[in-house]
């Protein structure tokens, strides 16, 4: 079984532009037109999007961004990550942050173990040399997606990935709905930057 990849990387297109056309995925993604059609019709039949006339608009993100945590679960039990035991602070520079360990960043959990972290692969030897001493937190970090790396916020000196990202991997993490639907909550009504929220690294 494949890792929906490029699924993911379609849905997080929809999620952070809101409206698009058929046109500019295809030329964006390199995606054949019939599964990109199947992804949207999916999306149109579940009420997340309206598809008309080849133009895109997301019109339940809730629902978009709950198709999106799905199909991250998928990823998640198929590309397993590597997991190191570290402190946060020691590897802000060159990692992104997400799913819970994103969450405690933003004093949504009190610790971030097992939470999700991106590196890109030119990194790990750093990370290595970090992880090698096992003190902090168990954090499994990915390498298969490097574009997440152009869709981050900055909050007090890490780099999270943006809050859709964060609550898509939250959900593939199996993190509890009752903080999922909080998050929404404040991504709907603007106060999705975490910048009088997050939690100083001990």
């Amino acid at each position: 079984m494949r890792a929906p990849i490029l699924k993911e990387k379609i849905l997080r297109e929809l999620a952070v532009k809101g409206e698009t056309s058929v046109k500019e995925l295809l030329a964006k993604f390199k995606v054949n037109r019939p599964y990109l059609y199947r992804i949207l019709r999916s999306l149109e039949g579940s009420g997340a999007i309206i598809l008309e006339t080849g133009k895109i608009k997301v019109v339940d993100k809730k629902v978009l961004l709950y198709t999106w945590g799905e199909e991250k679960r998928k990823i998640f039990q198929i590309i397993r990550g590597v997991t190191y035991r570290v402190r946060p602070k020691k590897v802000r520079d060159f990692v992104v942050f997400s799913g819970t360990s994103a969450l405690w960043i933003l004093g949504k959990v009190l610790e971030p173990s097992f939470g999700t972290a991106y590196i890109k692969k030119d990194d790990f030897d750093r990370l290595k040399q970090i992880g090698i001493k096992r003190e902090g937190y168990p954090i499994r970090f990915y390498s298969y997606d490097e574009d997440i790396f152009n869709y981050t916020i900055g909050i007090r000196g890490y780099k999270l990935a943006i809050i859709e990202q964060v609550i898509a991997d939250s959900i593939g993490e199996g993190m509890y709905t009752r903080i999922i639907e909080e998050l929404l909550e404040e991504m709907e009504s603007g106060r999705d930057s975490g910048e009088e929220l997050g939690q100083s690294d001990n």
